[in-house]
């Protein structure tokens, strides 16, 4: 039986991937651990400088394992320790020090809407379709949605969507702010690795520094902001990717100069 979700890194991209085709990638109890696990080993491996979500068969994600979930009945204490670790995926794709992409095909219902909110850059499918759809089954949204559609959307359209619980397609997703770019389905991992493999040849620490700041941005006040940027930007010019950005950026020639075509040198120097 193929593994419920799947983990690759390769030159500096990791892949997680959700692989229940069968369920539309749907999360049952024992893949919530498994995620944190895989997640947890993505962001501790020091060659990954992006990440990406998607998921198998036609389908991101339609959130928690309804039958899976029944099955357990209405314990209360036990489904708080449950949703604990719904809300511990969430934290740790927000929180990763590298970028996360979400690459959206099919339906990203419930949590499945809750992760892709949580990732960086929201890639779409045209048959991407976003669904709080909580209150269809007379329960509030979880996997960090409340923090997470806000943000993306604003406050009174995120009301909107989860107390309506209607469905979305990718073409309103992309006009209201939900989603960052549309591919076809065939091309959208496509799309989805070049930016990560971009990322891949950035300063790790100068987007890791920066994702940790726009995370906190909308709770500091401007002058917190300004001592963040200052404890980053000083730990930034030790690093040996400013020292090599600098030394290319200084030995270019200066507008206007010419250069030897055969040692690339400024001329007459």
């Amino acid at each position: 039986m193929p593994d419920p979700i799947t983990l690759t890194i390769d030159a500096g991209v990791a892949v997680l991937r959700l692989n229940r085709p069968e369920r539309r990638n749907a999360i049952s109890l024992a893949m919530r651990p498994l995620l944190n696990q895989l997640l947890r080993r993505a962001n501790e491996a020091n060659e990954v400088r992006a990440l990406i979500l998607c998921g198998s068969g036609g389908s991101f994600c339609a959130g928690g394992d309804i039958d899976d979930m029944a099955s357990l009945g209405a314990d209360g204490e036990a489904g708080r320790r449950r949703m604990r670790q719904t809300g511990d995926v969430a934290l740790m794709l927000s929180g990763m020090d590298v970028p996360v992409i979400a690459a959206v095909d099919g339906p990203a219902y419930g949590a499945g809407f809750g992760f892709a909110m949580a990732a960086d850059l929201v890639l779409v499918s045209p048959a991407a379709r976003f669904c709080a759809s909580f209150g269809r089954l007379g329960l509030v949204p979880d996997a960090g949605l409340h923090h997470a559609l806000p943000r993306r959307v604003g406050v009174a359209r995120a009301k909107q969507l989860i107390f309506s619980a209607r469905e979305i397609g990718a073409d309103e997703a992309l006009r209201i702010g939900a989603a960052d770019e549309m591919h076809p389905a065939e091309r959208l991992e496509e799309a989805a690795l070049a930016h990560a493999s971009a990322f891949a040849r950035a300063s790790a620490t100068a987007i890791g520094l920066s994702k940790a700041i726009l995370n906190q941005s909308l709770t500091l006040d401007l002058r917190q902001v300004t001592e963040a940027e200052t404890a980053a930007q000083a730990l930034c010019f030790t690093t040996e990717y400013h020292a090599a950005a600098r030394d290319r950026f200084t030995a270019r020639p200066a507008r206007g100069e010419a250069t030897d075509k055969t040692t690339g040198k400024v001329a007459g120097r």
